[in-house]
């Protein structure tokens, strides 16, 4: 039993999701983008069967692939402002975030929290040698934060 006390003082692991969301780098963003809907995020993985972890893929991130141009935006040549936008995203690596925010299995609650609140995230994944093993995420934790308070 964890004591409100002693939450921060819990290995990563007692409380990550060890089956996070995950789509390989030649996803398509068809393919992609059921899933982060569904997830709010996806893990990207290096290939199929693969889980070197690449990138991470956000509802933010298809937000900024379907976003006009600002309005201010100055275009030199024959390019169109859609197609600076939206010309070369067919595949999950072409919309990745990296470099991916990581922390390992056995990193303590309040390191993990302030790594998450120092670089402004909400998710890490969960890595042993650049494999992806889980996640830990800001909904996990505030979870199992007020079910422990609950219990107390």
């Amino acid at each position: 039993m964890v004591s409100r006390a002693s939450f921060h003082n819990i290995a990563v692991e007692e409380i990550m999701n060890r089956n996070p969301p995950m789509v390989e780098k030649d996803a398509s963003i068809r393919e992609i983008v059921p899933k982060v809907c569904k997830e709010r995020h996806v893990w990207v993985v290096d290939r199929k069967g693969s889980r070197e972890i690449v990138g991470i893929i956000t509802e933010k991130d298809l937000l900024d692939v379907v976003s006009p141009l600002p309005l201010k935006c100055h275009i030199v040549g024959v390019i169109t402002p859609a197609s600076l936008r939206h010309a070369h995203f067919e595949k999950a690596e072409d919309i990745m975030a990296k470099p991916v925010l990581k922390c390992h299995p056995d990193t303590k609650m309040e390191e993990a929290l302030r790594f998450m609140a120092n670089n402004r995230v909400r998710r890490l994944a969960v890595t042993e040698n650049d494999e992806i093993i889980g996640e830990l995420t800001a909904n996990i934790v505030i979870t199992t934060y007020f079910s422990i308070c609950d219990e107390l």
